[in-house]
């Protein structure tokens, strides 16, 4: 089964509650009311998770990392200590979607002890369109334990696509513990002005993210084309989120 047309990516961060009541919150009421709303196909929700060993993942400090002799420019748009919930929804309708997100964090949540979401907390909600799918284990949605979230903006779009689809995916799939990946282009946001985000992200699927210091990396970084597209891009993001909980049309 191949993933929805488009992704609905919602960063958050609690600043007047609890993490708790806010993990309840996401769990018991907004996820669940969206799939049951029909403007989600299916969700999961991400902790950010920072404890793997990879080069050029975004510092706390955001900053420039180094792949071997090329320096990697890290954009400050989500730093990895900030919005730190992550959920991730397939869509097929984006207006529907993005309606019915907005109506959920608007209301008062019986987890929050009757505030809205959308007062105690930060928010950073983006609309992306599918681009491509690689499944080549032929997993389908299944729970992804693990993700790689890697935002780019490169100085060419077709080099970068080519990329993607020649060589970068086919490299990685080699890495222990890889299940899939899906690549997406931004097309909207109610709350970060786009001209500041990466237009290009991968969501790349994992069972573990402890072997990405292994050969089959170190093989795919050492590629002149990684140094080429990721040495000239012009801002990168790399975020690791470990698995809460998911919903809607998942096969356990």
């Amino acid at each position: 089964m191949a993933a929805s047309s488009y992704l609905l990516r919602v960063l958050s961060e609690p600043v007047e509650v609890d993490r708790e009541s806010w993990e309840k919150w996401y769990c018991s009421e907004n996820l669940p009311d969206l799939v049951n709303a029909k403007a989600v196909t299916r969700a999961g929700l991400y902790e950010a998770f920072d404890d793997y060993p990879l080069a050029t993942k975004t510092p706390k400090a955001v900053d420039q990392t180094t792949l071997h002799s090329v320096k990697v420019t890290h954009t400050d748009i989500e730093p990895p200590t900030e919005k730190t919930f992550l959920a991730m929804c397939q869509v097929e309708d984006p207006t529907l979607a993005r309606s019915q997100h907005l109506q959920n964090i608007g209301q008062a949540g019986e987890m929050l002890s009757g505030k809205s979401p959308k007062s105690c907390g930060v928010w950073d909600s983006r609309v992306y369109k599918l681009i491509q799918d690689f499944d080549p284990k032929g997993l389908g949605h299944t729970p992804a334990p693990f993700i790689l979230n890697v935002q780019m903006e490169p100085p060419d779009d077709d080099d970068y696509n080519t990329f993607y689809r020649d060589e970068h995916l086919y490299m990685l799939s080699r890495v222990p513990g890889y299940r899939r990946s899906q690549r997406y282009q931004l097309e909207s946001s109610n709350d970060v002005d786009l001209s500041a985000v990466p237009r290009f992200m991968a969501v790349h699927e994992f069972e573990t993210l402890d072997e990405l210091d292994g050969p089959e990396l170190r093989e795919a970084d050492a590629s002149p084309n990684t140094h080429r597209i990721i040495g000239n891009a012009k801002a990168v993001s790399v975020r690791g989120f470990k698995l809460v909980k998911t919903f809607g049309d998942i096969k356990e």
